[in-house]
């Protein structure tokens, strides 16, 4: 049984954006974890290139796509301005499930540690997948790699020093 993890449009959007062997990430990951969507991220996601790949994955059960609760409205009032409704829907959802919340976005990140939810970050979470979920490293530096201009420069060898760290060599 792979675990759940609920993703925002961010990681979902470099899950479907960049491909490992020909193929967008999302099928490799999909294969080592359950990823789940919440509605505002389904609707940021519009009907570009992330819909046309992440659609059929909904249809046919290999992505769930959750509604988000309307509670804590505070996160709509507060935050409307500043947040997207992905992440504010993203966020509301990890309250509501209490499961592991990938988050990229600086801002969406720090509001979602205010409500208690601790999210990670799309390059630690290839590492938790390594680590809990039995995903290859080679497998993982690829991604990291492929990915890496997407995130601040410094992340890439922080995220590659911990792939390669003795622990996790043997994957």
């Amino acid at each position: 049984m792979t675990t759940s993890y609920i993703l925002d449009t961010g990681p979902l959007s470099t899950l479907c954006s960049f491909p490992l062997n020909g193929s967008p990430y999302i099928y490799t990951v999909l294969k080592y974890a359950s990823v789940l969507l919440a509605d505002g991220v389904i609707t940021e996601a519009g009907r570009g290139k992330i819909w046309r790949t992440v659609s059929p994955l909904i249809n046919t059960g290999e992505i769930k796509s959750i509604s988000s609760p309307i509670e804590p409205e505070i996160l709509d009032t507060s935050y409307g301005n500043d947040l997207g409704l992905g992440e504010r829907s993203t966020i509301k959802l990890g309250l509501k499930l209490g499961l592991i919340t990938v988050i990229d976005d600086r801002d969406a990140f720090v509001v979602a540690n205010r409500f208690g939810i601790h999210p990670i970050g799309f390059q630690d979470w290839v590492v938790k997948l390594v680590q809990e979920s039995d995903l290859s490293v080679q497998t993982a530096i690829e991604i990291v790699k492929a990915s890496a201009k997407q995130y601040p420069k410094m992340y890439l060898a922080h995220t590659l020093q911990l792939l390669s760290s003795s622990e996790l060599r043997t994957k």
